[in-house]
């Protein structure tokens, strides 16, 4: 099954291996893509109210960046999750669509924000050629088992002079250098690590040009924070009736926010078709 959206460190799942030829570090063997489909589908939306606030402000700095380059058009995010980043991209006034494996983060996009969210497979969607002017990858190329591939496929279908942007975790990011395989982004859900060099190269070859990184202001709860930790000392457990969203603890926790650059633990690229 899928893990939690926390970033719990992960385990020695697989064996991480470099590309001699684009330097890329994967997971080798890597499942199958049809099982990695499977188990997001069925991925569960339970950290979604913990989660929330903190989405909500880290995707409005990414619209604004996105903004910066194009304004009020069509726009595609790919694994667009509980639809936070294309809820702020509707109220900006792009004509936002999303797609999502998972079902139930899909009818919470749907049910909260009455977003155009479609529960599928990217590349079993096949639209038309040249169709949207942005499309948008956050927190994505890294779970994907052909990240080419499908950068190809938002090659195809972004328009002439259409822009792309996507994040990943950085595995040359401060964080990464300084915890090894105790860094939270090993996890048995990440199948690439990227750095910003890897990232822009994979860009490149699928078509894309005028490709530059950039950043965003990321935000996390203190709440967030905490529960991994208590979770790693297998406390968690007997506690979490006080940490509960709802619960005044929860509440304290969930308001007291870290605002940090995304490159801190992110590369961020955009490009154009």
């Amino acid at each position: 099954g899928i893990e939690t959206v926390y970033m719990l460190p992960g385990d020695k799942y697989g064996r991480h291996v470099k590309c001699r030829n684009c330097q890329l570090v994967y997971v080798n063997p890597i499942e199958k893509e049809s099982k990695i489909n499977e188990d997001y589908s069925e991925r569960k939306s339970i950290d979604v109210s913990i989660i929330r606030e903190s989405r909500l402000r880290a995707t409005k700095s990414q619209v604004e960046l996105i903004k910066r380059y194009k304004k009020g058009t069509s726009l595609l995010d790919i694994g667009c999750g509980e639809g936070f980043f294309l809820f702020n991209a509707s109220e900006a006034g792009y004509r936002a669509k999303g797609v999502e494996l998972s079902q139930d983060a899909t009818a919470y996009a749907k049910r909260e924000f009455g977003l155009d969210v479609e529960a599928a497979a990217f590349e079993e969607l096949q639209f038309p050629e040249n169709y949207f002017d942005v499309i948008t990858l956050w927190q994505v190329l890294e779970h994907v088992p052909h990240p080419l591939l499908l950068l190809e496929e938002a090659h195809r279908i972004l328009k002439p002079g259409g822009l792309i942007a996507a994040s990943t975790p950085n595995l040359e990011g401060i964080p990464a250098r300084v915890l090894h395989r105790r860094w939270w982004n090993i996890r048995r859900l990440h199948v690439n690590q990227f750095t910003t060099k890897t990232l822009t190269a994979i860009f490149r070859n699928a078509g894309f040009k005028n490709i530059s990184s950039a950043s965003y202001r990321e935000s996390i709860s203190l709440l967030m924070l905490f529960i991994p930790l208590l979770k790693c000392l297998k406390i968690y457990r007997s506690l979490r009736a006080l940490f509960y969203p709802s619960s005044i603890m929860g509440k304290v926790m969930n308001k007291m926010v870290l605002i940090y650059p995304s490159t801190l633990d992110n590369c961020t690229v955009i490009g154009f078709k």
